[in-house]
């Protein structure tokens, strides 16, 4: 079966087929600026406050409460694993 793709509804590319769905998104996200903060070696409280901002934010838009906590643990999990490595 096939399915026409639009060539620049980079919207529907990146969520749908290469992400899986919308709930991925944030967890990516989480990992991709955890990595950016444990490069550039950031203090731990400053990407905290980034952390709680892009946790509420992603909660609010998906709806869910419970995102918030998942997302914060998940992130300064990475970060301080990513931040091992890149010393």
């Amino acid at each position: 079966m096939v399915e026409f793709i639009q060539p620049f509804d980079f919207q529907r590319i990146i969520f749908d087929y290469f992400l899986g769905g919308y709930t991925l998104f944030p967890y990516v996200f989480i990992i991709f600026v955890s990595g950016i903060c444990a490069y550039l070696r950031i203090t731990t409280k400053i990407f905290l406050i980034l952390l709680v901002i892009g946790s509420f934010m992603f909660s609010f838009i998906l709806g869910q409460a419970y995102y918030v906590l998942i997302l914060l643990i998940f992130g300064f999990v990475t970060f301080k694993s990513l931040s091992k490595i890149f010393e």
